[in-house]
């Protein structure tokens, strides 16, 4: 059959670009059409992908926490802290960390007055080593943010000063744990008896 006057011309293909407008697609270079086709199926699939891994990382860590809870159950208490564990053939092991992210309140700011008084008090030949490090540990980066390590690390010398130690107690009081956690890593024993981690990060593999 002829076609009728009163029929509509059929609607040309569009594509939405970046901006959100229909673009049609016969003025688009195949090129650009075979760039959109690759990305969108590509990236379909990533997706599909990354909601199948993070749904089996629930159930993995899930099962994970109940038989550390069943272990801990057997001597009437909850499960707490870092765990390791292997296959009874010694050749898959498994371990959970647990990572705490801390901030210091205001006693810091008192911990660093009692330490710049200890470095007036100090004669000037005492060890400058320690004095950079001292003051490298309060300094801001960029952000203004402290290098929370080098903080940290300072409570390991043992300068037997008794503003030294008041300044260490006030970093411990400082000290607060805003967040944890969990990291689980999965190993296989090679051939030489070495565990090597099964690296799950997409990037690495």
């Amino acid at each position: 059959m002829g076609k009728k006057p009163t029929d509509k011309p059929p609607l040309e293909r569009t594509k939405i670009d970046s901006q959100g407008r229909a673009i049609p697609v016969s003025v688009i270079r195949p090129e650009m059409l075979k760039q959109d086709s690759v990305v969108n199926r590509t990236l379909d699939r990533v997706i599909r992908l990354h909601n199948r891994i993070k749904a089996d990382k629930l159930k993995l860590y899930d099962e994970i926490q109940d038989y550390l809870e069943y272990i801990a159950k057997q001597s009437d208490l909850t499960w707490k802290g870092n765990a390791g564990f292997t296959s009874f053939d010694g050749k898959y092991k498994i371990e959970i960390r647990f990572k705490e992210r801390i901030e210091f309140g205001l006693e810091l700011q008192l911990a660093k007055q009692k330490i710049d008084e200890c470095l007036k008090d100090w004669s000037a030949d005492s060890n400058a080593n320690l004095r950079a490090i001292i003051n490298e540990a309060f300094q801001v980066d960029k952000k203004g943010e402290i290098a929370k390590h080098r903080i940290l690390a300072l409570r390991k010398y043992n300068i037997k000063d008794i503003k030294w130690k008041e300044a260490m107690d006030l970093i411990d009081k400082a000290i607060r744990v805003v967040s944890t956690k969990q990291y689980v890593s999965f190993y296989e024993r090679d051939e030489q008896g070495e565990y090597k981690m099964i690296v799950l990060n997409f990037t690495a593999l």
